[in-house]
This record gives structure tokens, C-alpha cells and sequence, in this order.
């Protein structure tokens, strides 16, 4: 029964994440799409066929058995009613390869949506360059603000740290064990000043390459006590049946140099929020630190990125089977922990969609800014470029097999990890 119920449990938590994410990247196509006055068609949560639908003005909402995302229709981009093929000399139609091709698209028309002109007034198509990139880049941008809302529910829920850092771990061949720094201890202040914010004693290390900085440290050393002549006091923690350890407080001042970028600067230590020194905070606060740490997330990402991108750290892509391992693990150990990596999660797929590669949104946008640069370029010289849209679509077919193979081979390594 216990093995059912953490199925379900994994099951609800991949819903969560995926759905999230891909619903709040859509909207984003949506919400931009109708003020920029293009048609939407239709907006889908999940895949397949349809089991529920509705239809609110000029859109088709709809509901799919397989909860795994969703999607979103433009008039222009899908449903989009050819025009008439020109006739040959001979008075016949171009090829009846042209014909056969429309035919099975008759075929597979949707019934409940209509087809609209390539040149209708709503037409994605139809609008100037700038309302197409804000359209386009409206889904990765709502996926870096969901990370923010989720960071901030965390703080405003769950509340937060207000005083330590906890270290994790100290390697033995990094700055900090050198200098002093051990598993366990809790930075409480860096040159004095007590941190009222974890984040605040990272940003100090990362901001200060090649300066001394003075770690204010607490460590506990525990002492173990016989239990059998009474209970266990306060502030103190069970060992086991018959003892228990209590805590000789030592403050300790450790010199650091951290090593590394500005903005990235390292002392080589795990770390994490003190979690026995969380409190609930003010709205205001809570809001205030979840969108700090989101932006934090982000920077790391995008320097996460760059240095793949430069070759200077090996590229770490986790496939599909690797992330439903890391949702089902965060969601056994709670809430937080599975909003963090849904928060994580969605940076990251929003920061790779702005990369300019075939099929992405951002591939999608280089090819929106190249066709305005023509148009200048038409005004100026007189000449008629224009991007070849079949070219521009053959290029986002084959970005999109070459996504597909990179899945296939990331999911076979994942797997083959797991033995």
C-alpha cells in the first residue's frame, strides 16, 4: 500500500513540474498573442486527442488525456488555408504530387477549428516584426517569472532562513578546509556582518575574487550522555534508546581568499540555508528574497551556459528519464524541495529556448530580426529579399530531428546509469 501511495505521489509531482512549466511557457505565447492582436486558435493542456473542450470568443480551450504539457494554436502558423495553386500554361495544376498532398491534408482538417488565410488580418504572418518577438520570447520569459512566483511561495509558505549558512561539506583539497572550515560548521557573519539572508553570505564570496574574507564560525561539537537517569533535555538530540548528545558551542574566526570571476567566486564549500533557523516572513520580505534567488538561479544558469557553450565545463544534459528521477526523489522529501526543482527546471528550459537553434524560440527569432533586417535593407537598395519560408521550415525540421536523436541518446545514457 506504502509503495502505491509513493507512486501516486511521483506520479502527481511529474504532473506538477511538467504541466507547469509548459502551461506557464504557453500562456506566455497566449496572453502576448492576444494583445498583440493575433488569433488564437486554440489553447491545449495535455496531448492527444481531445476529451474536453470549450469554446470562449475566438478560442478553442481544450483538455487532453495525456498530462504532460500542452500547446497552443496561431492563426498563421497552424490552420493555414493555402492559396489557390496557380495554373500552368496548359491550363492544368502545377503536379499531382501538389494534389495528392492536399488531399490528405483535407483529410486530416480538424473540424473544430477553421482554416485561416495566411493573410488574414490576424494572421500571425500579418504583424510587424516586434509583435512576433515579443510573442515569441513571451514563453521563456514566463518560465524565468514562474520561477520567481515559486521561489517567492516558498518564502511566503515555508518561510525562511534568517541568520546561517549551513556548510555541507568542506573537500580536503578546496580553499575553505584549508584555511579551517569543516563539515557541520554554520557561517553566522562574514567580516562581522551577521547574515540576515544566506543569499546575502554568497553573494559576499562570489563578489570578492583575490579578498581576504573573515568567516564567523559556529561549531558544534556533540558530546554524548548517558540517558538512563532521566529524560532528554532541551536543546539537545536523541542518539539512541539509552544516550543522547548535547552541544559544546565553539565560535571560530576563519580567514578565506576566494578563488575564481567576479560574480562566480568560489572558497570550495556545499552549502545550504541553515534549515533548524527558518521563520516565517512578511509578504513584502518573502516576495523580495524569492525573486532574488530566482535571479540568482538565472545567473548561474546563463553562466552555466556560457562556460558549456565555451567548452571550459563539459556539457551535463539530463534527459527525460533523469529528470523524472529527480522529481520523484525532491517530491519524497517535500513541497519546497519539488517547488526549488520545478523552479530550477523551468529556468533552465526557458534560458535553452532563447538559444538561436532551429526549432527553439530563439532560432524562431533570429529568423523574425533577419527578415526586418531585409526589409531595410528592400527600403534602402531597392532590392527584394525575403526569407525562403520553405527553407526557414526545413531548417526547423531538421533543428527538430537532431533534437529528437539528442533526446534518444540522453535517455539511453540515462538509463544505462541506473546499472
Amino acid at each position: 500500500m506504502s509503495f502505491l501511495l509513493i507512486a501516486i505521489k511521483a506520479i502527481f509531482a511529474i504532473c506538477f513540474v511538467l504541466v507547469s512549466i509548459a502551461m506557464i511557457h504557453e500562456f506566455g505565447h497566449y496572453i502576448t498573442a492576444k494583445m498583440c492582436g493575433i488569433w488564437v486558435l486554440e489553447f491545449a493542456i495535455g496531448f492527444g486527442e481531445r476529451v474536453w473542450k470549450k469554446r470562449v470568443g475566438e478560442t478553442l480551450y481544450s483538455l487532453r488525456p495525456l498530462p504532460l504539457g500542452g500547446f497552443v494554436r496561431l492563426a498563421g502558423m497552424d490552420n493555414i488555408e493555402e492559396k489557390e495553386e496557380e495554373k500552368t500554361e496548359d491550363g492544368e495544376n502545377a503536379n499531382k504530387e501538389g494534389e495528392e498532398k492536399k488531399q490528405a491534408e483535407k483529410e486530416d482538417e480538424d473540424p473544430d477549428l477553421p482554416k485561416v488565410p495566411i493573410d488574414h488580418p490576424k494572421s500571425y504572418v500579418s504583424r510587424p516584426w516586434w509583435a512576433k518577438v515579443i510573442v515569441l520570447a513571451a514563453g521563456a520569459t514566463m518560465n524565468l517569472v514562474w520561477a520567481m512566483i515559486l521561489m517567492s511561495c516558498i518564502y511566503i509558505f515555508a518561510g525562511g532562513p534568517i541568520s546561517n549558512i549551513l556548510v555541507l561539506e568542506a573537500p580536503t583539497d578546496k580553499i575553505a578546509y584549508k584555511a579551517g572550515v569543516r563539515n557541520g560548521d554554520i557561517i553566522y557573519a562574514i567580516n562581522g556582518e551577521k547574515l540576515t539572508d544566506w543569499n546575502q553570505g554568497m553573494k559576499l564570496i562570489n563578489n570578492n575574487p583575490g579578498k581576504e574574507l573573515t568567516l564567523n564560525i559556529i561549531r558544534n561539537h556533540p558530546i554524548n550522555k548517558n540517558a538512563s537517569g532521566g529524560g532528554v533535555m532541551r536543546d539537545s538530540y536523541a542518539y539512541s534508546d539509552n544516550s543522547y548528545q548535547t552541544h559544546d558551542e565553539e565560535k571560530l574566526d576563519i580567514v578565506v581568499i576566494p578563488e575564481g570571476a567576479a560574480g562566480s567566486a568560489k572558497i570550495g564549500i556545499g552549502l545550504s540555508p541553515n534549515n533548524y533557523d527558518y521563520t516565517k516572513l512578511p509578504l513584502g520580505t518573502a516576495i523580495s528574497r524569492g525573486c532574488d534567488d530566482a535571479l540568482n538561479i538565472i545567473t548561474q544558469t546563463v553562466d552555466g551556459l556560457y562556460r558549456m557553450i565555451t567548452g571550459q565545463t563539459k556539457a551535463d544534459v539530463a534527459g527525460p528519464v533523469k529528470i523524472m528521477k529527480m522529481i520523484t526523489d525532491q517530491s519524497a522529501k517535500g513541497w519546497t524541495d519539488l517547488f526549488y526543482l520545478t523552479a530550477l527546471l523551468s529556468v533552465n528550459i526557458g534560458l535553452l529556448n532563447l538559444l538561436p537553434l532551429p526549432v527553439l524560440d530563439g532560432g524562431r527569432i533570429v529568423f523574425v530580426l533577419l527578415d526586418a533586417i531585409f526589409c531595410v535593407i528592400n527600403m534602402m537598395l531597392g532590392t527584394k529579399l525575403v526569407v525562403n519560408q520553405k527553407v526557414e521550415e526545413g531548417i526547423h525540421f531538421a533543428g527538430m530531428i537532431c533534437l529528437i536523436l539528442l533526446m534518444i541518446y540522453v535517455t539511453l545514457k540515462d538509463v544505462i546509469s541506473f546499472f
